[in-house]
Order: structure tokens, then sequence, then C-alpha cells
């Protein structure tokens, strides 16, 4: 029966993250991964001290202890040990068997009891032993009993060392009146649709074969405005789920959005049971969450109650291989960059970016694309070559004035320099630096330099003195002043137009540098571009550097061959 399906599907998700986090928690059998995971989130004067685990009683919790030192005099201190239990063991119904239809660990969060040590928190704190512990934290599926844990200890820490009273978790005996109000409305909209539902079957279609279900949602047809159950399959084996809020949505998305908005809007007055169901998604949108969903396939936005996370509405939804670059602040914020709109990102407010964007490349790299990762270091190089371009024009100019082989020498030398920082960076760029420093070398004025050819006018070094008339001499014409003929007219513009091509291009470049380095320029911020189509190919880092050294080769020997001439 399908019902009974996702009983068990919910109870196997159980006992599959269970068994995995007490591996790694409380054995040596874990995998190293798992293992260092753990010790790089638990505290280290948190141990853990007893654990229990009965899957077919649907038992699981974790004791451990908080171990902190006060110092009371110079040579004196005192020892506060306080010890905790996690449970996240399955719910039970009154008649004491398992309630494997109330959603469970991990889409709520465990429970977390004081045991022992209430005397070692300040004074004015309401906990006693055996009460609640409250959890600071925004629970979703993706969090462990390791971070319940973790955030527990770094508060009992906080209050004891600042004297802060501890509080009581609210539990059940204290009610939130906000709370039984929205459980009062859910459970009245639920019994409303039960009953409406039945007596306007006899006029809606029974769902054939051709009707799709909730249940049929598969990835291939998943789209705006789709009811998942995150229990079943293939959702249930998410990459990741995240919670989040969109701040900036593309053109496009809106216009996805707003048209499965307006879809389900015009079913809702087609029957009366679809205009309750709209009612009542209507009244539930007020504790509706957003979260964001990462498949093999898809990168999707969901929004779900945040009293129970195991159903969603599809908000938008996109396959991931349109996906051209993303960038991220850890614990900040996520911009995913879409190829129908490469300007426009879709940003959203997402505490747990830096584990969405790993999973985000592990798909990708699932699916044979390999992005550039930019981070820091190649925000540097990029700073240095822009500065080695500005300095190659500023030399560049001052070697009309004073045309030497060591000025020629550093300007060749910058030129490397500058294509070594853009390939360290990644940067196609290189290659326009090479191809640059080799129409350097093809001037007519460097080639003069490098064989010995150029040679000052007499009048440029030697001004006549005043009155007196100059005699008549024959000066010899090497190739350069052969190449810049007085007598040919169109000789001195030829010449100017080389000069102002090859400025205009070096100018052409460092506007280049300075756009890419602006739009890399994000203070803390790490990018990563996916560009490469599926199932292609791309240069190792070994290629891009051997490619680089042939054309440094190549440039060298064409320098050696016209000094040597």
């Amino acid at each position: 029966m399908p019902g009974q399906e996702k009983h068990n599907s919910n109870a196997d998700i159980w006992s599959t993250r269970v068994q995995r986090e007490l591996l790694a928690l409380t054995t040596d059998n874990a995998t190293a991964e798992s293992t260092d995971e753990v010790r790089s989130v638990i505290p280290s004067f948190v141990t853990i001290k007893d654990h229990r685990l009965d899957i077919a009683e649907g038992i699981c919790y974790v004791d451990f202890a908080i171990e902190l030192v006060t110092k009371l005099a110079p040579r004196s201190e005192m020892v506060h040990v306080i010890v905790v239990k996690v449970d996240a063991s399955l719910r039970k119904r009154s008649d004491g068997s398992l309630d494997t239809e109330t959603p469970s660990y991990p889409f709520m969060p465990p429970v977390v009891i004081l045991e022992s040590g209430a005397g070692c928190f300040p004074s004015g704190s309401t906990i006693r032993d055996g009460n609640r512990v409250p959890m600071d934290i925004d629970w979703t599926p993706s969090l462990h009993l390791t971070d319940a844990i973790m955030n527990v200890a770094l508060k009992v820490k906080e209050s004891i060392k600042e004297g802060e009273p501890f509080e009581v978790a609210e539990g059940s005996e204290i009610i939130d009146p906000v709370e039984e109000l929205q459980k009062g409305a859910r459970r009245f909209a639920d019994n409303v649709t039960k009953g409406l539902s039945k007596a306007f079957s006899s006029k809606e279609p029974t769902g054939g074969k051709g009707t799709p279900t909730k249940s049929a949602v598969r990835p291939s047809n998943v789209k705006a405005g789709d009811d998942i159950n995150l229990l079943d399959e293939p959702w249930v084996d998410a990459r990741g789920v995240y919670s989040c809020k969109a701040i900036k949505r593309p053109t496009f998305v809106d216009d996805i959005i707003q048209t499965a908005s307006h879809k389900e809007e015009q079913k809702s007055f087609k029957s009366a049971g679809a205009m309750l169901r709209s009612f009542q998604k209507s009244a539930r949108s007020i504790i509706e969450e957003t979260f964001l969903m990462i498949t093999e396939t898809h990168i999707i936005e969901l929004k779900a109650s945040k009293l129970q996370t195991t159903n969603g509405t599809v908000t938008f939804c996109i396959p991931i291989d349109m996906l051209a670059k993303l960038k991220f602040r850890r614990q900040e914020s996520l911009s995913l960059f879409f190829k129908p709109a490469l300007d426009e990102p879709l940003i959203y407010m997402c505490p747990d970016s830096a584990d969405a964007v790993h999973q985000i490349q592990s798909v990708l790299k699932d699916h044979g694309v390999r992005g550039k990762h930019t981070n820091a270091a190649a925000y540097r190089a990029i700073n240095e070559a822009m500065q080695l371009v500005q300095e190659i024009q500023t030399k560049e100019l001052a070697l009309k004035h004073d045309p030497t082989v060591n000025r020629v020498n550093e300007i060749m030398d910058l030129y490397r320099q500058a294509a070594e920082r853009f390939e360290a960076a990644g940067d196609l760029r290189h290659e326009e630096v090479v191809i640059h420093m080799r129409k350097f070398l093809a001037l007519p004025l460097t080639v003069s330099i490098l064989d010995g050819s150029f040679k000052r006018s007499e009048n440029q070094e030697s001004p006549s003195k005043t009155g007196e008339i100059p005699e008549g001499e024959v000066l010899e014409r090497n190739a350069f002043l052969l190449a810049s003929d007085d007598t040919d007219p169109n000789a001195r513009e030829k010449e100017k137009l080389s000069d102002k091509e090859f400025e205009r291009n070096v100018d052409n470049l460092l506007k280049e540098v300075k756009e890419d380095f602006e739009q890399f320029k994000v203070d803390g911020d790490c990018s990563t571009d996916a560009t490469a189509s599926l199932g292609s190919d791309d240069m190792t880092l070994e290629d891009v550097v051997s490619g680089l050294d042939a054309m440094m080769r190549e440039a060298d020997k064409e320098l050696m061959e016209l000094m040597n001439a």
C-alpha cells in the first residue's frame, strides 16, 4: 500500500542516518573522512560517554559530558561536569507502538535533555536535571547529531564562563499560544478538506492511469507548482536540502514563477476540492520556509511548512547543466549564474552556502564538468599582472626617448612576468601577452636597437651653433632610416600608424585586465565557473604550463636571433 511504503521509507531514512552517525561518533571502524568531520565539529571539552541504538525499538540516543575548568585562585580551580543526552529516537503512540507517520529525525531536531550538572549553572538559572535543553539552531535535514552537540556545548560553556543564567527549553508543560493556534488551524483545515473531498469525490475525476499524482512527479517532468514528497525517491536521495531566502532573481526565473502561479489560480476554480486545497495552501503559506534542494539533475527551490518538512511545493527548478558560474560567501550568501541570463544572478541568503557549493561541484564533477575555481591567490596574481602591464606601457613610451638594449631587455622581462601571473591565475590572457611581446619585437624601432643599426641623427645629438652654417656631409643610412625614408611621404605616416596600433593593443589589453579584475574583486568571496559542456575534457594545468614554456622559448629564440644578426 502507498501509505505503508511511505511509513517504511521514513523508518528506513531514520535507520540509515542514525547508524551512520553513531558509527562515526562512537567506534573506530568509521571512515577517515567521517572521523575527521566529527573531530572538526565537536569541541575538545566534549567527550562521548554512552550511547544506545536499537533499530527494532526505534531507540537512538547519545550521552556526552561537557567538562569546563573555572579558576578560583592562582593555584586552585574547579571542574564542572555537565552530562547531556541527545535523543533521536522515533516517537511512540499512546499504546507503545512506533509512530512512523509522524516526521522524526533527521526531518525534526533531536530532543536534548540535561542528565546531570544543573548545580554547575550560575544562580538564576531555571534549568534542572531532566529538563529539556534549548538549541539556538534552525534545524534542517542536512544537519547532524554533531551539530546539536556542538550547539548545546557552546551554549553551556558561554553560560558558565560569562555567569549568565541558563533558561530551560519550552516543554510540553509550557504552551505557546501562537503555536497552538497554528496547530489547531492546521487540524481544522485537514478535517474540512477530508470531509469536502468525500462530498465532491463523485463529481471529480477518480484519477485514472493518465492522471498524474504527487508520487508521479519525477526529475524528468518536475516543474514549478508541483507538490513532492521528500520521503519518496528520488527526492530522498538528494545531495542536500538547505534553508535559504531568495533576495534577487533573474527575469526569466520571475517569469516562470508567475506563470506557474497563474496556472495554479486557474486550476483552483475548476472544482470545489481544488478550490479548498488552494485555500489550505494559502493558510499554510504563513508558516512556510524556503529550501534549496540539490539533486543529481536539478537545482530546485521549494517551500515547506515549518511544522512538517516531509512535503514541499516546487517554486522554481532548473537543470543543473544550465549553471554557468556560482559565487558564495561562507555562512552568508550563494549566487547562481545560469546560461539564459549570465548577467543576472539568482542570489540566496544561505547559512550553509559553503556546503551547498561543495555539493553542486560534486554533481558537476560526476557529470564530467570541470570548472575554474578562482580564489584569493588568483585575485592577487591578476592584480600583479595588471600592474606589470601598466609598467610595460610606460617603459615602451620611454624607449622612444632612450632607445637602448637594456630597456628592451627590461620590457621583455616584464612581458614574461605578466604572462606568468596570468597563467598562475588560470587566465587565458597570458597568450595575448605573448602575442603582444612578439609584436613588440617586430617593431622597426626594436629591431634596429637589437641589431645595432639604430643611430641618432647629428641634428638631434649636436645642434648647430648659432650663426654658423654647417658643412655638408654624407650620413650612412641604416636599415631603420631606410625604413623611415623622408623621400617616401607615407613612411612616417606608416610608422605612426604602426606605433598607434601597438599602443592601442596594449591599451585594450590593460582595459580588459582592469574590467576582469573589477569583476573578480569580491572581498572574501570564492567563485567557480562551470562553463564547460557535459562530457568535455578540459586542458590540465601541465598542458597550459608546457604550452606557455614553448611560446616563451620561441620568443627567446627570436630575440637571440635578432641580437646576433
